[in-house]
């Protein structure tokens, strides 16, 4: 029998084995953490702790139960809770006025013009910067914003709900003709292009629920994936599925507003993205709470910072600088240097599907590459698609908090 010599990647040994006559079989492997010694003794507390691996076998069980359906649609103000005063929400983690991102920034002021609150975006800039409009994350509403999302109490939304467990989650609606609100619009047209929305998409489309029943969309992003739809970021079979879904009874209960949702669904082709990214949000919180669990339920961008949340940890968010798109394949007039780095809550949309565990993350070395849009840094709007990936740092101290050493560490039963 011939001599047979393995090696783990040793190229000084392979060259000289080869020139003794002898073909090594060479075996790729990377040590864990990629032999960060610090790393290494945090995974070894994370996978030596069966409560940890107990949180999990829960954590998966309940998100993989999960039903979200497509009930209804309206207004902020009347679906989604705490929408009733003067606050705006934006996506991402949690900051002040100063740290979110400029396209995030003029976002929200121009909502605040929508709303009626200011008269321009430098007045608006002026009222947020003093405390007279609030922020908030919406996460901490129950909302999902896409790309450079916001939301403000008389925009229009989708509600989802999760069948098994009642979670709920919204959405804004997208009107098919860009992201967001377009920074230079004439006030008049910004708050036409929103009443749209709200005046007939919003109540077409609750009609149409209120006679048919609520829409599946765990099958329709399961079907929508097999016939090649990127859920993160152009989910066009998915838009086509949903308004399948609704016209017969947009047909009989709704009619006029038949033209209005057909022009959002075929406008651009992203009309599912916030629907899919609101099923994912309510399937998520069927795992949200279970103990120790290390499975990440949140992963946002504010266009300064991107944060996780993991299921055993609910509300705790850990931030790293937010990353920009690798393998940028953007529009017509726009490359790399045009790209902000990563907003919006698209992110759970991956963290549903791929069920990303925090401890294989930091014992691979790096987060998975996500699929999703790339936003302009100067207004936010859709300008390409690309991978990113949550920074490590976040990964190690979600997972650092979690399992943190010495005593208070649970080392599961002896």
């Amino acid at each position: 029998m011939p001599l047979a010599i393995a090696t783990i990647e040793a190229p000084l040994v392979d060259q000289s084995l080869r020139e003794q006559g002898i073909e090594p079989i060479v075996i790729e492997w990377t040590p864990p953490a990629r032999g960060d010694l610090g790393d290494v003794a945090l995974l070894t507390r994370a996978y030596a702790d069966d409560d940890v691996e107990a949180g999990n076998r829960q954590a998966l069980a309940l998100l993989d139960a999960a039903r979200p359906h497509l009930v209804d649609a309206g207004l902020a103000v009347d679906l989604v809770p705490g929408m009733d005063g003067r606050t705006i929400l934006h996506a991402g983690p949690p900051c002040d006025w100063d740290h979110l991102g400029p396209a995030m920034r003029g976002q929200v002021a121009r909502a605040a013009v929508l709303e009626g609150w200011a008269p321009d975006q430098g007045e608006a800039s002026l009222l947020i910067a003093q405390g007279a409009i609030a922020l908030a994350p919406t996460d901490a509403h129950g909302v999902v914003a896409t790309m450079c999302g916001v939301l403000s109490p008389s925009m229009a939304v989708w509600e989802v709900r999760d069948e098994e467990t009642g979670a709920e989650a919204w959405a804004p609606i997208s009107d098919g003709a860009g992201d967001g609100l377009p920074p230079g619009a004439r006030t008049r047209d910004l708050i036409s292009r929103q009443r749209m929305l709200s005046d007939r998409v919003a109540p077409g489309a609750s009609a149409a629920l209120a006679a048919t029943g609520p829409i599946d969309l765990t099958g329709v992003a399961r079907r929508a994936a097999d016939a090649g739809d990127a859920p993160a970021g152009n989910p066009h079979v998915a838009g086509m599925m949903i308004l399948h879904a609704l016209l017969p009874g947009l047909a009989t209960r709704a009619l006029d507003a038949v033209p209005a949702i057909a022009q959002i669904a075929a406008g651009d082709g992203r009309m599912a993205l916030p629907v899919l990214a609101a099923a994912a949000r309510a399937a998520l919180q069927s795992a949200s709470g279970v103990p120790r669990s290390s499975l990440v339920i949140g992963m946002s961008g504010n266009g300064t910072d991107v944060a996780i949340t993991l299921a055993g940890m609910p509300g705790a968010w850990f931030t790293a600088p937010a990353p920009i798109a690798e393998d940028g394949d953007f529009g017509e007039g726009t490359s790399s240097p045009d790209a902000a780095p990563w907003t919006g809550d698209q992110g759970v949309i991956a963290c549903a599907e791929m069920a990303i565990d925090a401890r294989l993350c930091l014992d691979a070395g790096e987060a998975p590459g996500i699929t999703m849009g790339i936003a302009s840094r100067a207004d936010g709007a859709w300008i390409g698609e690309g991978v990113a990936r949550v920074p490590l740092p976040a990964v190690r101290d979600a997972l650092g908090a979690l399992v943190p050493p010495g005593p208070t560490a649970h080392p599961g039963p002896a």
